[in-house]
């Protein structure tokens, strides 16, 4: 009421403790200019599917903020679909190591890229980042694979696909520096 800094400040603190839905944690930062409550919150709801959205999200949400989610959702999506369904393979070999089977080399990275990392992508609940294909791809057992070929499959993925794996995540920044704009 009287907008005591210290009050807000213990407040939030209290609330944070608590289960509040994230369209309600919005519309709380932007009520009381809590822009430290903006990332976690954007962040479920980019998540989540838009069909999810509660009686209390819609209500809690304005239209401006809602569209705003919805677009960076579908800019995501669309991210998405560019890496989950192409396996991603240099075309040219030229520059790559000596191997007497890229033939297996290249059979084994398109399977484990579908039967693994396609899955945990297209995983309906649990929302899998792009940024850490790279990490996924390294750690992951390519049995039947040169280590070489696998070493230079991981290396072209991070110089040549760095901008789309990247893609996701500076979508959901942009989307969290565009609410941060809105409600300052």
């Amino acid at each position: 009421m009287w907008e005591v800094v210290q009050g807000i400040e213990f407040a939030s603190a209290e609330l944070l403790k608590t289960d509040l839905h994230p369209a309600h944690c919005l519309r709380l930062a932007r009520q009381y200019g809590l822009t430290n409550w903006i990332e976690d919150p954007i962040r479920i709801l980019l998540g989540a599917p838009l069909e999810r959205y509660t009686q209390d999200s819609e209500n809690n949400l304005d239209f401006e903020l809602y569209m705003l989610i919805a677009t960076a959702k579908e800019s995501i999506a669309t991210a998405r679909k560019l890496l989950r369904n192409h396996p991603p393979f240099p075309r040219n070999l030229d520059n790559g190591p000596f191997c007497a089977q890229h033939t297996t080399c290249k059979k084994v990275w398109i399977e484990k890229w579908f039967f693994v990392l396609t899955r945990r992508i297209h995983h309906p609940s649990e929302q899998f980042p792009l940024i850490l294909i790279p990490q996924t791809l390294e750690i992951m057992d390519h049995r039947g694979m040169n280590p070489e070929c696998k070493e230079f499959f991981l290396k072209w993925i991070r110089e040549s696909l760095s901008y789309l794996i990247h893609r996701e995540e500076d979508l959901i920044q942009e989307t969290i520096a565009t609410v941060r704009n809105l409600f300052a």
